[in-house]
């Protein structure tokens, strides 16, 4: 699962442009749909603030 910083958010949306199975939504907030998360890491790789990271 993945988890969203929301003090180191800039608010970009390129985690959500990046996500292969549409699994994080920007609605002021990034959510995440576990259920359709598959843990590939591309948010996380992708986000320039660090704003994302794994587990939690």
């Amino acid at each position: 699962m993945i988890a969203w910083n929301e003090e180191k958010c800039a608010g970009c949306g390129i985690c959500v442009l990046y996500c292969p199975v549409d699994a994080l939504k920007s609605l002021g907030a990034i959510e995440v749909e576990a259920d359709k998360c598959n843990d590939c890491l591309a948010c996380i790789d992708a986000c320039p603030e660090d704003a994302l990271e794994e587990g939690k």
